[in-house]
């Protein structure tokens, strides 16, 4: 008898994010909108977009999951937010591996107005 060996990781993402089409359209959309941001701030290596667009749809497909599994007794603004702040730190922290060259503070607030945006615009897609 043969048994298959899933990782924890992967079997967990088979019932959440991989059964979930609309997620991965959600990040892809993220990741177009908040990429040519990025870009235009002065990030202009490919290898510093590459990595922010493969961040960005992990950090979104964590803050869509996180919002899914939030208890409907918690008020879901703050969810939204909370998770928001969430994405800003991790994208800060994993684009910190690729991004070194033009400091700490301005990668922060680069991230912020690429969130800020995209939450705008989500918030402009789900209201029209």
């Amino acid at each position: 008898m043969i048994v298959p060996v899933v990782s924890e990781a992967a079997f967990a993402l088979s019932g959440g994010v991989l059964s979930e089409p609309w997620l991965w359209d959600a990040a892809l959309a993220t990741a177009v909108i908040e990429t040519p941001i990025f870009w235009l701030c002065g990030y202009r290596r490919s290898v510093e977009n590459a990595w922010f667009f493969v961040v960005n749809i992990v950090s979104n497909l964590l803050l869509n999951e996180f919002i899914g599994a939030t208890p409907r007794n918690f008020p879901y603004p703050c969810a939204v937010l909370l998770g928001e702040l969430f994405v800003v730190l991790l994208e800060f922290a994993l684009c910190g591996y690729a991004v070194r060259e033009k400091g700490d503070k301005r990668l922060f607030r680069v991230l912020l107005l690429t969130n800020a945006v995209s939450f705008l615009a989500g918030v402009i897609y789900f209201l029209l």
